[in-house]
């Protein structure tokens, strides 16, 4: 039986690498053009997806832009920080 447990602790160590997610939040600066740019080819969203997410931190104050794992949501908060949209990694 330990090895059933050990397989379950290494699938959930898996599924868990790509629970962190790269918040997006609105602000008063950025054009809708260029946060949906930015959506497009920092975080890989199509022109739908982008301009959902945009709309959405527009009227909520805040969208998920990006899932993956820790290291990958941190390269793509810097590059959105780069562009000067407000991104939060958790």
């Amino acid at each position: 039986m330990p090895i059933i447990e050990e397989e379950t602790q290494v699938s959930n160590r898996i599924d868990n690498i790509y629970e962190h997610k790269v918040i997006l939040f609105n602000d008063d600066v950025n054009p809708f053009d260029h946060v949906e740019d930015c959506l497009m080819r920092i975080c890989f969203k199509s022109e739908k997806e982008a301009i959902r997410i945009a709309h959405e931190a527009h009227n909520k104050g805040k969208a998920i832009c990006y899932n993956g794992s820790i290291e990958a949501c941190e390269t793509v908060a810097e590059k959105m920080g780069e562009e000067r949209l407000t991104v939060s990694v958790v």
